[in-house]
């Protein structure tokens, strides 16, 4: 079934021609093709229902129309299911009463029926009905209370309960409750409590109540209004608290009423009438109005905003004039009154009068459409609007008319531009390129009457508008700066196609910053200002790019400037970087040639150009090359660093080296080598803690010994050659070296050697330097403390004959003594032989001696069958066993060796014929036969020790199972 949405019949209105918004700029750029004739902002159709009485009352919320019609019946439809409808009988509700308004939630799941007495005997009251029920039930806390106005709760999408709302009576009483159902049709009704009195006992009925909760906050806002006043609400609830309504108000509660936050607005009329413009995907109001006798007090709504500032740019829209405006001349002009109603949407208020509607912006307050009802269908009773989907509905008591809006932001952004609100003009007329373009070219002429020029240009730089009459004001005003920024900005808006475009701009830029340096030369920091923005121009893509093509024309008009520098720059640009360098090193200027090869990154210039300035500039270039961003080869650089002419450039080289061999751990030998060179020619004292930290190892050094060895006998590096001979195990020569200019030297390297012989023949050496000749008794026996391979009896033979023994009487006795000493210890040791082996021969002969009585009824330990039935063993601890089964328990605990050698023993023995004679004869030296020799081998592999008490203990930390890969697949 075709939704009603669908609608025919379209009646005729009187709409403002949009041309008086829409009129595109005169010359843009741009050509706007119009197809058909743009169609209206708000346009109404009426609804195909048969309606069989008068219409009373009706509410519309989530396309769920209520209606309530002249003979008490409640209709109730589905508007994007027409078949969805049906009827509510209100009869017998309504004895002594009437309707006095419907009030639909958000969702169209709840609505409240005001009852008003029709005499002062009965009390008003209210009824509650469930879309999900047909029966409404009254709500018995609310007899005698006249309801006027419900602020539901938009956050609420249960369709069982309304959730917190608040409830506004005549008499200014402010109620928070929840209505809902549960078990079938059975109302509930909960939370009931006055919250707030405006009123204070007197007749002030509530005309509008709404309350919202900013989003992803706890802020919640209230707006209230009476016939001439509004009232602001506003509180945050603490994080854990439940959003209970009654908070809000309670710090309002004692405030005296002259203090407190309202706007009052006197007028004649008896009624007022509040509206919001909800944006749904907050749940929360861009806007609202509150419609008094005098007009329209309107304002936006910051949901941001913590305090009481939440209204924004409030102002009163005043109601058209009283002459019609309409503009159909065949309409008779009749006297406007105030109007009954009135909705809000994005940019505009819906007026509705009993004959007519009209439509005014909330931006310049203009009538954009009016148009006035047939009267067959009699007075128009309210206008209301869908907050969930937007749609606007009008209705008299014959009929019910849909409002369609179509693109009412159309000519927002003029009205913006007029009001000078450039960001929001810009915002509403991107979708149309001559209107955007318009509002751009508004704001740059409104910066350049403000003499704000960059900004001007940077903003003509977006629009369509002539490119020489834009330079020409810029020209006018002299102001190159502003004229460059225009020219950069619509240099990177044009295409790769535009080459004759690009071309002509990038000199021109290219002139106006020469010009520009030139004419503030005695100025240095704009100079340099210029300068920084001249290369950022100049290494941009599009502009590099345009200077390789005419590389030639910027040559030549630098060259006419005289700019040495931006010449040398744009050949960086090119990347012209050795005709740079060798223009530089041609005039001389080193550091200019290094400063250019270090802003390339080209290693092979390095390798060409760095031996030429290390002779010139020997620290800047070894720091260039230094840089580990560039990863140059240390290999490839070693002709730059054969340059040694002077002090300053060996310091530099070995800087570099030890660089390389250090901090990027280059291992190769040449480096190494060269490294060792320098330092036992320079520095001898590093080259010894250099060998020191290569090691001792030959195998882990990353130098050629025998090359350092040679090179460290050249220049008389003798540590080092020292060194470098303990490397190659020349013990003999390192000493004798070491003789010739460090004892304590020689005694270190006598000490290294592993071989005790050869430490003592090196030591005997030292002894022989130390001592002949010099017969210095001190000094031997100070050689004797260093070494303890040395005795006295050692060093006498290099005495002479006349030495006296006097001088050894100490030496000779502690030596001695020591001899005695050792003499003493061994004859304690053979005493304490003996005395062991005798024991030992003791503990034999009693073990001989020893026997067991075993009872016929002993059994075995592990079968507990009678042991003297089979062989067996019996161990000092009292376990026994038969033979077989001590086999089999102690063959999991033997290793794969044991159990070959047992079985092969058992296999000896069951081949061998017992013969006596034979037996007699494979006697071993123990008098012990072959037979009975491989039974104790046997013994001695199942019964080494008791299996109780040594073999199972010994194994406790062995695992039950070794092999789990075997035990998963035995599993499977």
């Amino acid at each position: 079934m075709t939704s009603l949405l669908d609608q025919n019949g379209t009646a005729g209105g009187h709409t403002d021609p949009s041309s008086r918004f829409g009129r595109d700029p005169a010359s843009r750029g741009y050509v706007t093709i119009r197809t058909k004739e743009e169609a209206p902002i708000f346009s109404k159709q009426k609804m195909k229902l048969n309606l069989p009485h008068d219409i009373v009352h009706m509410t519309v919320a989530n396309n769920w129309l209520v209606c309530l019609m002249s003979h008490h019946v409640l209709l109730r439809l589905f508007l994007l299911q027409p078949d969805r409808q049906d009827e509510v009988f209100l009869e017998k509700y309504l004895p002594g009463l009437s309707v006095s308004k419907l009030f639909l939630d958000p969702t169209g799941n709840h609505l409240l029926i005001a009852l008003t007495p029709k005499s002062t005997s009965i009390s008003p009251e209210l009824l509650y009905l469930n879309r999900k029920t047909s029966k409404p039930k009254r709500i018995d806390k609310f007899r005698d209370h006249e309801i006027t106005a419900v602020g539901f709760n938009y956050e609420n999408t249960s369709d069982t309960s309304t959730g917190s709302i608040l409830i506004g009576t005549s008499k200014g009483l402010i109620f928070e409750t929840e209505f809902g159902i549960e078990s079938g049709e059975k109302v509930t009704h909960n939370n009931w409590k006055q919250v707030f009195d405006i009123g204070k006992g007197k007749h002030c009925p509530i005309t509008g109540i709404q309350f919202f909760r900013a989003a992803n906050t706890t802020r919640f806002i209230v707006l209230v209004t009476t016939v001439n006043r509004l009232y602001r609400f506003h509180e945050a609830l603490k994080p854990d608290e439940k959003p209970v309504l009654q908070n809000i108000f309670s710090a309002y509660l004692n405030i005296p009423e002259h203090t407190q936050d309202y706007q009052e607005i006197v007028h004649d009329i008896k009624f007022s009438k509040l509206h919001f413009n909800l944006d749904m995907n907050t749940k929360f109001p861009n806007h609202f109005g509150w419609m008094t006798g005098v007009g329209i007090y309107f304002g936006d709504i910051d949901q941001k905003a913590e305090g009481p500032g939440f209204i924004l740019n409030a102002e009163n829209i005043s109601f058209p004039s009283n002459m019609n405006t309409s503009y159909d001349e065949h309409t008779p002009q009749k006297k406007s009154e105030t109007p009954k109603t009135f909705i809000l949407t994005n940019f505009h208020a819906i007026l509705l009068y009993s004959d007519h509607v009209t439509a005014i912006s909330l931006l310049n307050q203009q009538i954009i459409y009016e148009e006035y009802f047939s009267e067959q269908y009699g007075k128009l009773v309210d206008i209301i609007k869908d907050c969930l989907s937007g749609s606007i509905y009008v209705y008299s008591s014959k009929a019910i008319f849909r409002y369609k809006v179509t693109n009412e932001q159309r000519n927002v952004w003029q009205m913006y531009l007029d009001r000078g609100d450039f960001s929001l003009a810009e915002k509403y007329s991107k979708d149309n390129p001559a209107h955007y373009d318009h509002v751009l070219r508004q704001k740059a002429e409104k910066y350049f009457d403000e003499e704000n020029y960059i900004q001007s240009a940077l903003m003509y730089s977006e629009t369509q508008a002539s490119f020489e009459r834009v330079c020409l004001k810029f020209l006018e005003i002299d102001d190159k700066s502003a004229l460059m920024a225009y020219l950069k900005n619509r240099l990177e808006k044009l295409t790769e196609q535009d080459q004759t475009q690009i071309t002509m701009l990038v000199v021109w830029m290219v002139e106006l910053y020469l010009t520009e340096k030139a004419r503030y030369s005695d100025d240095p920091q704009k100079v340099r200002n210029l300068q920084k923005n001249f290369d950022s121009f100049m290494n941009l893509p599009r502009v590099a790019s345009c200077v390789r093509k005419n590389r030639t024309v910027i040559y030549d008009l630098m060259a006419s400037h005289g700019d040495t520098h931006n010449l040398t720059m744009l050949t960086k640009v090119n990347e012209d970087y050795e005709s740079v360098i060798n223009q530089y090193i041609n005039q001389n200027n080193f550091s200019g040639a290094l400063s250019i090869l270090v802003s390339q990154n080209k290693p092979e210039l390095y390798y060409k150009y760095c031996p030429i300035l290390m002779e010139e500039i020997p620290r800047d270039t070894i720091k260039a090359i230094m840089n580990p961003e560039r990863g140059l080869d240390p290999l490839k650089l070693i002709p730059t660093l054969i340059c040694t002419d002077n002090d300053e450039h060996v310091q530099e080289v070995i800087k570099f080296l030890e660089y390389a061999v250090h901090s990027r751990g280059i291992t190769d030998t040449a480096l190494h080598n060269f490294l060792i060179k320098l330092y036992a020619k320079h520095k001898q004292e590093e080259l010894e803690t250099y060998l020191e930290t290569q090691g001792r190892d030959i195998t882990l050094v990353h130098y050629d010994v025998y090359y350092a060895l040679r090179v460290c006998e050249e220049h008389s590096a003798k540590a080092a050659c020292v060194f470098l001979q303990c490397l190659l195990e020349l013990w003999h020569p390192a000493v004798e070296l070491a003789l010739t200019f460090s004892s304590a030297l020689a005694q270190e390297t006598a000490s290294q050697p592993t071989n005790r012989e050869l430490r003592r023949k090196l030591w005997l050496r030292i002894a022989e330097h130390e001592i002949k000749g010099k017969n210095d008794v001190k000094k031997a026996l100070d050689l004797l403390k260093e070494c303890d391979l040395l005795r006295i009896e050692d060093l006498l033979p290099f005495f002479s004959d006349f030495q006296k023994i006097d001088d050894f009487k100490e030496a000779i006795c502690d030596a001695l003594k020591e001899y005695n000493e050792k003499i003493q210890d061994q004859q304690r040791d053979m005493d304490e032989s003996a005395k062991a082996a005798e024991r030992v021969r003791a503990e034999l002969q009693t073990f001989r001696n020893r026997s067991v009585t075993i009872s016929a009824q002993e059994p075995c330990s592990i079968c507990e069958i009678y042991l003297l039935l089979k062989p067996f063993f019996i161990f000092p601890c009292g376990h026994k066993f038969h033979s077989d089964c001590l086999e089999k328990q102690i063959i999991p605990y033997l290793t794969p060796e044991q159990n070959r050698k047992l079985i092969s023993l058992k296999q000896q023995l069951e081949n061998m014929v017992p013969q006596n004679a034979n037996d007699q004869q494979q006697q071993n030296a123990y008098g012990i036969s072959s037979r009975e020799q491989i039974k104790v081998d046997i013994e001695n592999i199942i019964a080494p020790d008791c299996l109780y008490c040594g073999i199972m203990i010994d194994s406790i930390d062995q695992p039950f199972i070794e092999d789990w890969d075997q035990v998963n697949i035995d599993w499977q």
